[in-house]
């Protein structure tokens, strides 16, 4: 090997420690769980029968640890989300949005309850994602359903 190409060699190594540096270091921050700040989640209602929902909604991938929690707080009350159901759910780090969905069951037919979702690591720690209060109605009770 000449000297230019062992000087261009050290150069290219160089190079690329210093990337992977660079990557580790933004990882690092995400995995704290460090946040600009909060962030407004979208959810909605992905089906709805007489006695259970589907709620879903995508943020931008909240980082921290892999596992995660999603939350749906909800109740017959605009102020007052007593209820809640959850969900766990993983990461990828590789991707830059992350979708949460939760079964709320249990539900009351033809009954409007309103909801604000949010989620939370496994160490507990919040996300930065949260709603805004919405709502949805259960379907009139189901008379094929009730006969099973």
């Amino acid at each position: 090997m000449t000297t230019t190409e062992g000087v261009r060699l050290t150069i290219a190594i160089n190079a690329i420690a210093m990337g992977l540096l660079f990557v580790q270091s933004r990882l690092a921050c995400a995995r704290q769980g460090s946040s600009p700040g909060r962030v407004n989640a979208s959810p909605m209602v992905e089906s709805v029968s007489d006695t259970l929902a589907f709620i879903r909604w995508t943020t931008t991938n909240p980082g921290g640890t892999i596992l995660h929690r999603a939350i749906v707080h909800y109740g017959k009350d605009p102020n007052h989300l007593d209820l809640t159901a959850e969900s766990p759910t993983r990461i990828n780090p590789g991707q830059s949005e992350m979708v949460f969905r939760v079964r709320m069951d249990g539900l009351q037919p033809g009954t409007t309850y309103y909801y604000n979702v949010s989620s939370k690591q496994a160490n507990g720690i919040s996300d930065p994602a949260t709603s805004a209060v919405n709502q949805f109605t259960t379907r009139l009770l189901n008379p094929m359903s009730a006969k099973k």
